[in-house]
């Protein structure tokens, strides 16, 4: 059922908070205004609650493969667990191998991803243009597909790009309306360290951080701060975890640089002393965490608009995947957290005095679907654009545990935490889809969602 009356709940967008009736129809927006009266349509009481614009995850990974690990979320449980958490669209990867074309890698991963509850988009991880690949992307964005990433390391799991195969992108991702999406760390710093460490006999859980060091991430976003402003093609760069990353983001946006950029909670809750705990394993993701000063200044730049977007970059391994190696040559990086972007950002943002409510909007709805095309169908809460809502408690304050989380990792990374506020229904497309105990669409029931060019004068 795709008609439905959420009443009552105070509104939050990126403009302000409003009290307002939401009316939707047939799986859009039809009307927003005051004591709206039923018209047949099912009504949903949100007195007391918060309502937002569906959470937009640009970047996560369900059922990933990197070497011989694979994640343990697909998309039916990792989707389940994003609609849980208030996320109604989310953007996955397809890796193209070496030799591959782009749209066969497209298609290989539309295949795995028609499982998805919630709806869903790709970005194309580029590996190879040496045959041509570029000339696919205009048919690509005639697809609805308009965003690539890459990776400046992972050479041995078969991601690592290279300089030159970078600026040809760009240049060809200027032309079509692509954005292209950027994992900085310079790969000659980062495995130069860690085979150092290897030396040493510096290899658990404890040297994670200063394995890869802050610097490799920093010299890599000037590099793409440069090739964004040759080329001029919208560049998004990815969970950034130092500081000095969003300083530098800050003053490119100032001289016109089309960049875009993002980062985690993980970085904003959580500080590199972890690595010094038990709980190191539960925080092994790449980049690491940084200093308590990084996650200062990280919370500054959400603030003062330095970076525009918070995302999960959810990569659902489990525990003993990391246990059974305990070693940071061996284990493959990534945590769970798409369930927890709202309750993290709500908590530790705004009722911390950090953020204001429409803050939260623009970072987790509003600028994730522009840079990516998704706006104003997504993102939004107006007439005509899709009805995807979360509507959000705030009142309630609980612990976070490992056993209440849905996503097949079987943990999270913040358990121990306290948050405040729950998820009490996700609404997607005018139907509930979670009434704030369990999941209620089957695998399937999401839907490939089209985007359009992306062009700098739009980028968020």
């Amino acid at each position: 059922m795709s008609d439905l009356l959420v009443r009552g709940g105070r509104l939050v967008t990126s403009t302000g908070v409003q009290r307002a009736d939401i009316r939707c129809r047939d799986g859009r927006i039809v009307e927003i205004g005051s004591d709206l009266e039923p018209s047949g349509e099912r009504v949903f009481d949100a007195d007391g609650a918060l309502v937002f614009p569906g959470i937009i995850d640009p970047h996560l990974h369900f059922a990933l493969v990197a070497g011989p690990h694979r994640t343990a979320d697909d998309f039916a449980s990792g989707s389940a667990a994003a609609l849980a958490g208030g996320v109604t669209t989310f953007i996955d990867f397809a890796h193209q191998r070496a030799g591959q074309r782009l749209e066969q890698a497209v298609d290989q991963r539309l295949e795995e991803a028609r499982l998805s509850r919630a709806d869903y988009s790709l970005h194309v991880i580029v590996t190879d243009i040496s045959r041509g690949q570029l000339a696919e992307l205009p048919a690509l964005t005639r697809r609805g597909f308009t965003s690539a990433k890459v990776y400046t390391t992972y050479r041995d799991a078969g991601f690592y790009c290279d300089d030159y195969t970078i600026l040809q992108l760009m240049a060809a991702g200027a032309e079509a309306g692509w954005i292209v999406m950027v994992h900085c760390e310079n790969d000659a710093i980062v495995e130069g360290t860690r085979a150092r460490f290897v030396q040493e006999g510096k290899t658990d859980f404890s040297y994670h951080a200063r394995s890869r060091p802050a610097v490799a991430e920093v010299e890599t976003v000037q590099r793409m701060i440069l090739f964004a402003r040759e080329t001029g093609c919208p560049t998004y760069l990815v969970h950034l975890s130092v500081g000095e990353s969003a300083r530098l983001v800050a003053a490119a946006r100032e001289q016109g640089v089309p960049v875009v950029g993002e980062t985690c909670p993980h970085f904003l809750v959580a500080d590199e002393s972890v690595y010094a705990t038990d709980r190191a394993a539960r925080f092994i993701h790449t980049p690491p965490l940084r200093t308590a000063e990084d996650q200062r200044v990280l919370w500054e730049a959400l603030s003062r608009g330095w970076l525009q977007v918070v995302a999960s970059d959810h990569c659902g391994y489990t525990l003993r995947q990391r246990t059974d190696y305990a070693d940071i040559t061996r284990v493959a990086p990534g945590i769970p957290g798409t369930e927890m972007v709202l309750p993290l950002m709500f908590t530790y943002g705004v009722a911390a005095g950090r953020l204001e409510l429409p803050q939260l909007a623009q970072l987790c709805c509003e600028r994730p679907a522009r840079a990516f095309g998704l706006y104003p169908r997504k993102g939004a809460v107006a007439v005509g654009a899709d009805a995807d809502l979360v509507i959000y408690d705030p009142e309630p304050r609980r612990e976070i545990r490992d056993e209440d989380v849905r996503s097949a990792a079987g943990y999270t990374p913040y358990a121990g935490m306290d948050v405040q506020g729950r998820v009490v229904a996700t609404v997607l497309r005018g139907e509930v889809v979670y009434d704030g105990r369990d999941v209620l669409v089957p695998p399937g029931h999401g839907q490939l969602i089209p985007r359009s060019p992306v062009r700098p004068a739009e980028l968020p």
